[in-house]
């Protein structure tokens, strides 16, 4: 659920620093975990957290992660993967979308080729592990320490690229794929490998065409008894598939300004009753599909009228107090205007977009 944390005793706190290690010695000695319940400030939604003991020589924490609420465990349903379940219940083990003894060989094959733990050399020569834990850094760190080191010294300057150090494992070395690029083409050909064509940029149906219809001029919705999309209610529990299926069965843009319009009631309700930022994850998610889809259908303006108004309303505190943080969610995963470089028919620049983002 979440990274791990360190949890220790507050300085100069004498008193506070005893009662924890007292807590955590006590951990240690039953060999146990402990549940707690935390709040890390004010206004922000409650975690159930799972503590551990670590003492170590020189000094000893609680070690903190997030453990998850009911409500946030997705009970999803896969099929198999090493068979096929019939409609009629008959279990297939041979079918075309299950690997077959030979490309499951060719895959072994390829994997073994493309081993690290023995792909590098010691000092004597002798084979080693090609990328050992105390050799690696993280590269995110490093490379803003060295943006921001350089900028404080030549303001005016470019950033340099990254040290090769930190960036030599982040591909993996051109030795070890030639040497493994004899299986690498015996495991395309086992496995039948075709180019797939490029996505098209748009799935709009010409909205100035007029949708076939029989030639009787009846209406076969009402006679089969189907209703149609623009009378359906996307419910809350259900909010991403059903919008996404009004979108499928909408055959006019007011159908899809409809879906648009209900979708995002369903995100400005979330966040407006949320409990701290318990909701504001589902928010961001139905936010970025209503994103993807409008781009998708070629209507970016209707997303882009909504989010306008939705910041409006965040950073007015009209969401029933101050909600900036579901405003700051929106600006790191950058689920901003759509801008001309996503969508050729709206007039948004990409400066437009980034003033839109960066503006509070």
């Amino acid at each position: 659920m979440s990274t791990a944390n360190v949890m220790v005793g507050a300085k100069l706190n004498q008193r506070a620093s005893m009662a924890l290690s007292s807590f955590i010695h006590a951990l240690e000695e039953l060999e146990s975990y402990a549940v707690a319940r935390l709040v890390t400030k004010d206004g922000r939604g409650p975690v159930i957290v799972l503590l551990a003991p670590s003492i170590e020589a020189d000094y000893e924490c609680l070690l903190d992660v997030q453990l998850p609420f009911a409500e946030d465990v997705r009970p999803y349903r896969f099929p198999p993967l090493d068979r096929i379940i019939t409609v009629s219940g008959k279990v297939l083990t041979e079918h075309r979308n299950l690997p077959n003894a030979q490309l499951k060989q060719a895959m072994s094959d390829y994997v073994d080729q493309m081993d690290l733990s023995t792909f590098g050399k010691d000092d004597e020569g002798n084979p080693t592990e090609y990328m050992a834990f105390e050799d690696t850094f993280s590269p995110v760190l490093h490379r803003i320490d060295q943006a921001v080191r350089r900028r404080a010294v030549h303001p005016s300057e470019p950033i340099p690229p990254a040290d090769e150090i930190l960036t030599r494992f982040s591909k993996p070395p051109d030795a070890l794929i030639q040497k493994a690029r004899r299986q690498l083409d015996h495991l395309m050909i086992t496995a039948d490998i075709k180019k797939v064509p490029p996505k098209q940029k748009g799935r709009k149906r010409d909205r100035d065409a007029v949708a076939a219809q029989p030639l009787s001029g009846l209406d076969i919705d009402e006679l089969l008894g189907r209703a149609r999309s623009s009378n359906k209610k996307i419910s809350p529990n259900n909010a991403i598939p059903e919008f996404k299926q009004l979108l499928a069965t909408a055959r006019d843009p007011h159908a899809i300004e409809d879906a648009v319009k209900q979708l995002g009631d369903i995100i400005t309700e979330r966040i407006k009753h949320s409990l701290g930022d318990n909701s504001y994850s589902q928010a961001l998610e139905a936010l970025g599909v209503m994103r993807e889809e409008m781009i998708a259908y070629e209507e970016p303006g209707l997303f882009n009228d909504f989010v306008t108004h939705l910041k409006i309303l965040i950073l007015g505190d009209q969401l029933n107090g101050d909600r900036s943080e579901m405003w700051w969610f929106i600006r790191t995963r950058k689920v901003g205007l759509i801008t001309r470089k996503e969508s050729d028919v709206v007039d948004v620049t990409e400066e437009e977009g980034r003033e839109f983002l960066g503006t509070r």
